[in-house]
C-alpha cells in the first residue's frame, strides 16, 4: 500500500455473548495519520452471530495499526485494527548489484526460505502473483523469470525513523513446478511472516 493509496479489508464483527448487541458503530481512529472509510453503524448483532463490512484503510508510511472505539448500547470497547503487512510495505527501486549485495549481508536470521509447488500453469502467474501478494518493485524482468525461472522483488518497510529493507527471491522450475522463496529483510520477525505469506500465495 503506497503513500496516498489504500487497501480493501473485510471487517468482521462478532457476538459471542447470549444476548443482543444494538447501535453497533465504530468510530475512525484520530491519531495515527489512519484514514478508514466504509464504516457504517449495524443496528444489532445476535447471539453467537457475525456480521461484515467491507471498509478502505488508508496509513501513513510508518503506521502498522490503527486504534478504534467500538460503541454500542450498552457502553465503549477499545479495539486494535492490524494491518497486513504484504500491504504497508513499499516499493523500492533498486539495481540487481545493490540487490545481490544487499541480499548477503542479510542472512541468518534475516533471511527466510519456503519451498512450494506450482499448481498447473501456475509458472507463468508467477511474477503478477508476487506483485499481487506484496507491495514491492521488480529487479528483474518478466524476460528473466520466463527464461531462468528466476525473479527478484525490492521493497521497504518504515520502522520509526528507519527503512527497512524487505527482499524477495523467487525461484521455480518449470516442468515439475517446485520452486523456493526467499525473503531477506534486516527484521527477522517480518522475514518470517512473509515468508509464510508467499508460500501460500504460489502453491494456490
Amino acid at each position: 500500500m503506497a503513500p496516498g493509496t489504500s487497501v480493501s479489508m473485510t471487517l468482521t464483527l462478532r457476538n459471542t455473548k447470549d444476548s443482543v448487541i444494538r447501535r453497533v458503530r465504530i468510530n475512525p481512529p484520530k491519531t495515527g495519520g489512519v484514514k478508514v472509510t466504509g464504516l457504517t453503524e449495524i443496528a444489532e448483532i445476535g447471539p453467537n452471530a457475525s456480521t461484515t463490512m467491507n471498509i478502505n484503510v488508508d496509513a501513513g508510511m510508518t503506521t502498522r495499526e490503527a486504534k478504534l472505539d467500538v460503541r454500542t448500547a450498552s457502553g465503549t470497547h477499545s479495539a486494535t485494527l492490524a494491518l497486513p503487512l504484504e500491504e504497508i510495505i513499499r516499493p523500492s527501486q533498486m539495481s540487481l548489484d545493490t540487490f545481490t549485495s544487499s541480499a548477503k549481508s542479510l542472512q541468518g536470521f534475516n533471511e527466510g526460505k519456503a519451498k512450494f509447488t506450482l499448481k498447473s500453469g501456475g509458472f507463468d502467474r508467477v511474477p503478477t502473483k508476487v506483485l499481487e501478494t506484496v507491495n514491492v518493485m521488480p529487479v528483474t524482468s518478466e524476460a528473466t523469470w520466463d527464461d531462468e525461472g528466476d525473479g527478484k522483488w525490492a521493497g521497504s518497510i518504515s520502522k520509526g525513523a528507519m527503512s527497512e529493507r524487505v527482499l524477495i527471491s523467487v525461484s521455480a522450475d518449470e516442468s515439475s513446478g517446485n520452486g523456493t522463496a526467499t525473503v531477506n529483510c534486516d527484521d527477522a520477525m517480518i522475514t518470517a511472516a512473509l515468508v509464510g505469506v508467499l508460500k501460500k500465495a504460489l502453491s494456490s
